[in-house]
């Protein structure tokens, strides 16, 4: 089983995120894609787009979006339910979480084309302690809160528009200015992240981070994200319960724990090879 390198644990530990090159072979890539394309009819507006009365984030409209992929009609639902368990995750999440992390959110696929508006930055930083939005590094190990996977469909360019972060503001002690979350002052600071089809951007939900109008005529973002928390806490309302809904009987064990609520005693935990699941004795 492949770790997360010493590098990759620098370099998130410095930034607040990570981007992992070629992490989707072209085979998982083709499927993904050949998905949403089957079920573009499913595509709606992002309800919850907000460019905070930005000047510099407006567009001529809002981001596109497609959700309940996992329930989506057979086969397309399959690429999403195979990448909730990813093997190659396993040792970033492992690291950033420890043994045990549960799916936060619904995943769900963000998409611009030219014109495009952008989202307010945001996230909390550690100018105080945040029970589900967090980074913290203790006795040579780092603990995040809610972690985002971005997998990236198609390329993106810095210039191009979509997911911007403040690098290293995850560990900032103080409020980020409204002028500078909305893009107006201070740009120099926000970095417009580059990445091929295929690549996986990992960023701590307490990094300050949102989403650049996009300006490109050739090309369009077509993001999937699936966020992450420790097993013991939840970030967004709402939890599956692996009684419900019916298609969870249709997951494999490791798809299904991941589903699990949070809590810690006798909890399924996924081993490296992202199949195998095993239920710990309670300690203590």
């Amino acid at each position: 089983m492949v770790e997360m390198t010493e590098r990759e644990k620098f370099l998130f530990d410095l930034q607040g995120f990570l981007v992992v090159h070629n992490f989707l072979n072209s085979d998982e890539l083709t499927c993904v894609n050949d998905a949403v394309d089957a079920c573009i009819h499913l595509q709606h507006e992002d309800g919850n787009s907000n460019t905070a009365g930005s000047k510099s984030l407006v567009g001529t409209h809002k981001r596109g979006m497609f959700t309940g992929m996992l329930n989506w009609p057979k086969p397309h639902c399959q690429p999403f339910r195979e990448l909730i368990v990813h093997p190659k995750a396993i040792p970033y999440l492992n690291t950033m979480h420890g043994r045990g992390w549960r799916l936060d959110h619904a995943p769900f696929i963000l998409t611009s084309d030219y014109g495009t508006e952008g989202l307010v930055i945001h996230g909390s930083t550690a100018r105080h302690f945040d029970g589900s939005q967090y980074y913290t590094y203790r006795n040579g190990q780092m603990r995040c809160g809610m972690v985002v996977l971005q997998y990236q469909l198609a390329d993106i360019e810095e210039g191009d528009g979509g997911l911007c972060v403040i690098p290293g503001s995850h560990k900032s002690n103080y409020s980020c200015p409204q002028e500078i979350r909305k893009w107006e002052e201070d740009r120099g600071v926000v970095y417009n992240v580059p990445a091929k089809a295929g690549d996986m951007v990992i960023f701590n939900e307490a990094t300050l981070h949102g989403t650049l109008p996009w300006t490109r005529k050739d090309r369009h973002r077509r993001s999937l994200l699936i966020r992450y928390s420790p097993k013991y806490l939840h970030f967004a309302g709402g939890y599956y319960d692996v009684t419900f809904p019916k298609w969870a009987d249709e997951l494999t064990d490791a798809q299904r724990s991941v589903l699990e609520p949070p809590y810690i005693y006798h909890r399924p935990l996924i081993e490296d090879d992202g199949e195998t699941v095993v239920k710990p004795r309670r300690e203590g």
